[in-house]
Parts: structure tokens; sequence; C-alpha cells
């Protein structure tokens, strides 16, 4: 069972692993992208997009309906996670962010000291979460947003994608070739530009020690241990 989102507030849903898809949602009259998608079952979702747009589903997708996140109609909702306790973050323009302690029903702002937009956000144990955008900005809140301390990283591209390993360590990349690592939880990150410096677009883990970087070359796989450097933990 998958999920895809897109343009024209376009959402597709497979229930064979990705072999054929149906058009569950369209709306091409809105003129408005989807941008993400977080399903906490088989049956409850929230798809979210520009303009502050946000549709749930409470029957597998079949049908939707719009649930507004907050009165900020005209800010680009770009990401939705879930951390390992339950908790919904969302990841918005010009500094917003939101987060959810029952499944998306209500959402609370969170000031982040921001104004750039935010591209993504990385819950990571209990209460810690990072969020990070424009310009290379990376922050990190322990107190599920309360508060916000600024990660210094090195660079000025924007970040788009994170991923906490199995092992902890943690990889945040980017434009430009961009590549952060950390190996204690993300409290600290080392840059690791990439030689191509394409710009990366997702970073997912593979398994096996072997990451997948999507962006400007296509589909590129790469070892853990070429990123962080043999024998790192």
């Amino acid at each position: 069972l998958g999920w895809a989102v897109g343009h024209d507030a376009v959402i597709l849903r497979t229930t064979d692993g990705g072999r054929k898809w149906q058009r569950v949602h369209s709306a091409p009259q809105d003129e408005t992208p989807f941008l993400d998608v977080s399903f906490a079952d088989a049956r409850s979702g929230i798809a979210i997009g520009a303009y502050g747009r946000s549709y749930v589903t409470g029957d597998g997708g079949t049908t939707w309906q719009e649930r507004p996140v907050s009165d900020d109609a005209d800010f680009h909702l770009n990401q939705i996670v879930r951390a390992p306790n339950g908790r919904l973050y969302i990841a918005a323009e010009s500094g917003h962010a939101y987060r959810s302690e029952d499944n998306g029903v209500t959402w609370t702002a969170i000031d982040t000291g921001y104004t750039g937009s935010l591209f993504g956000i990385l819950p990571l144990e209990g209460d810690s979460v990072l969020i990070f955008g424009l310009r290379g900005h990376l922050l990190r809140s322990d107190d599920a947003g309360a508060t916000w301390t600024n990660i210094q990283t090195g660079t000025k591209a924007m970040l788009n994608s994170g991923l906490r390993l199995p092992d902890g360590r943690i990889v945040v990349a980017g434009l430009a070739g961009t590549v952060l690592v950390s190996t204690d939880g993300g409290r600290a990150f080392t840059l690791r530009q990439q030689s191509s410096r394409a710009g990366i677009q997702s970073v997912v883990d593979a398994g096996g020690g072997q990451l997948l970087l999507t962006g400007e070359f296509g589909v590129r796989r790469v070892s853990v241990n070429e990123l962080f450097g043999a024998g790192s933990r």
C-alpha cells in the first residue's frame, strides 16, 4: 500500500507495491500542488501542499475533505512527518512549522525564530527534532519545538531531506551536492561536499549499509561508510 501526491492536487494510491496506481483525488481547477502525504494506518491520511492546503481521509483515500492546518492560508506546507512517539510535524514556508498531538485533528503553530522557508523536518528520539531549509539553515529543538538552537552547517545551500539511520547517525542533504553528517545524534554536523555539486532532493535508507540519493543526477547509490568515513559511529 503506497501513496504519491503532486500537481493539480493529485493523490495516487497503489495496493500492489507500485505496479499499478489509481488516482483517488484531483482538482486541476484549484491550481494547487500537493507536496507531501502521511498515513497513520491504511485508512487515516493527511495530504498537504501549496497555499496552506490540507486534506484528510478516513476511508483509505476513497474520499478526501479539506481541513486547514492554520489560518495562515498562503503559506506552503512542504513536509509532514510522524515522530516515533506518534506526534506529527509540518515544515512550511517563511519559517512556519506546526505540531499535532492528536493525529492531525488540531495543530499548534511553532515559532522557529527563522523567517526563511523550511523544506524538511526530522524527528529524533523523545521530544528532539531537526528542521531545515533555505541557505543552509538547520535548527534543533529538544522540547518538541518550544525552543530552537541554530546548528552550524558550513553551507549556504538549500537543505531538502534528512534521514536518521538505525544506529543513530544522521544525514541531511540539499543543493550543490551538499551532504551533512552527524555522529552525535544531530547536535553537530560535518559537511561532506559531493564533488559533482549536483543538487540532492532526497536521501533514503536502502538497507545493507547503502543509501539512495535522488536529484539532478537521477538516482545514485552510495555506501554509508563513503559518507561518514569507514569505522565512524
